[in-house]
């Protein structure tokens, strides 16, 4: 879909059709997350996946997607999912405290935004 709404509808008839598509496809994927992480902690609670979506939008900076957004693909965001799990499974095998993980892996994505609006002035 396009950003410009009056373009979109200018070129195709289905817009309407392809919005509710796209929302209930993704209505059914966060639906089949949830029952997955329910299934995984062995039930589900209020606070189950808190702080998930720090690490979410964490791993798809580190993957190169964009923060200003218009910019990144699904490729690339699997593979800073992929990189941020190593890095978090590589600091619990190393046996540090979980404040000092928190820091190590707010520093990471510090370090990926500010390198991401850094490529983002660049080109303006």
């Amino acid at each position: 879909m396009s950003r410009h709404r009056r373009l979109t509808l200018v070129c195709t008839k289905k817009v309407k059709k392809t919005l509710i598509l796209i929302y209930m496809k993704a209505a059914a994927m966060y639906g089949l997350a949830g029952f997955m992480l329910g299934a995984k902690a062995g039930g589900a609670s209020v606070q189950t996946g808190y702080g998930y979506e720090m690490e979410a939008i964490a791993a798809c900076t580190i993957g190169g997607v964009s923060v200003t957004g218009g910019r990144g693909k699904v490729s690339s965001a699997i593979i800073g999912v992929a990189v941020f799990e190593l890095l978090k499974v590589a600091l619990q095998y190393l046996g540090m405290n979980a404040n000092a993980q928190y820091i190590a892996i707010g520093v990471v994505i510090f370090v990926a935004i500010s390198l991401d609006i850094r490529k983002y002035i660049a080109r303006k």
